[in-house]
């Protein structure tokens, strides 16, 4: 694992991966510290879910708009390890820790991504 001050991209600014403008950095941030509030037995695993998609969403867009570009073995180690996070998605028949626990690594890596989009310019 990388350190989350690690450069994962050189210094350009880059376009989302289908053209368009690039994330919105401050809601993934806002997205991203509104799971890790949550507090397992006030939530309901629907709840949990929800929250899930929005931030495999941000995930998605930050990881392609900063990491898809980068040559440097920090961002290809970043990617897989996204990549490893995207693919582990807990299934419906999970314990509700197991979900909660996922929202969490989805909400630290999105933090961890927001962070070097930032860093390197990738704004809306």
């Amino acid at each position: 694992m990388t350190h989350p001050s690690t450069p994962l991209s050189p210094g350009q600014p880059q376009r989302a991966a289908d053209g368009g403008l690039p994330p919105d950095v401050e809601s993934a941030l806002r997205a991203a510290d509104d799971a890790l509030a949550l507090r397992l037995g006030t939530v309901t695993r629907q709840e949990i879910d929800v929250r899930t998609g929005e931030l495999r969403g941000h995930v998605v867009l930050l990881a392609d708009a900063v990491l898809d570009h980068a040559r440097t073995a920090a961002a290809r180690s970043v990617r897989w390890e996204v990549d490893q996070l995207l693919a582990s998605t807990p299934r419906d028949g999970a314990l509700v820790f197991s979900a909660y626990q996922h929202l969490r690594d989805l909400a630290r890596m999105l933090r961890r991504l927001a962070d070097s989009a930032a860093e390197h310019g990738v704004t809306a």
